[in-house]
């Protein structure tokens, strides 16, 4: 796992679409980036990708595109030169924003809630859904991921 503070969100949290937007994220990461270095069924921690920012000069940043539970965000190292992370966050977003997405399918959990997360793209059409555990499944997740 790359360490990293959040520079920005990829999609707005509380927006009407969001549900939608979460489902479609994955599906666009694998569509412009391939697989993630990792994807997780703990939905604070679903998934990462590590990518290489260049500017025209040639200089390098290194921002983390990840899933968690606030939804799909960046971030980044950006103490030391804040203005151009988040330039470079904001772009990337963008970027992701529009582009296609290609068909997958999530099953995963959100304990917080604590519900069963069920998501993906089918036939090029997002969906997303939650069910609630019981008492039992989510004590026994806590002891899986704990």
């Amino acid at each position: 796992m790359y360490y990293s503070s959040k520079i920005c969100n990829v999609y707005y949290p509380f927006s009407a679409d969001f549900n939608e937007n979460m489902a479609r994220f994955p599906g666009q990461l694998k569509f412009l980036f391939g697989e993630p270095l990792y994807i997780n069924e703990d939905f604070e921690n679903m998934l990462e990708y590590i990518i290489e920012a260049t500017d025209e000069s040639g200089n390098t940043l290194l921002l983390s595109v990840y899933c968690a539970g606030s939804g799909p965000a960046i971030g980044g190292h950006a103490k030391d030169n804040e203005a151009e992370y988040e330039k470079a966050a904001e772009e990337l977003a963008a970027y992701i924003r529009q582009a296609d997405t290609l068909d997958y399918e999530y099953k995963g959990y959100y304990l917080d809630g604590p519900c069963k997360i069920k998501m993906g793209v089918k036939n090029g059409k997002p969906y997303y859904e939650e069910k609630e555990m019981s008492e039992k499944e989510v004590m026994k997740l806590y002891e899986k991921f704990n």
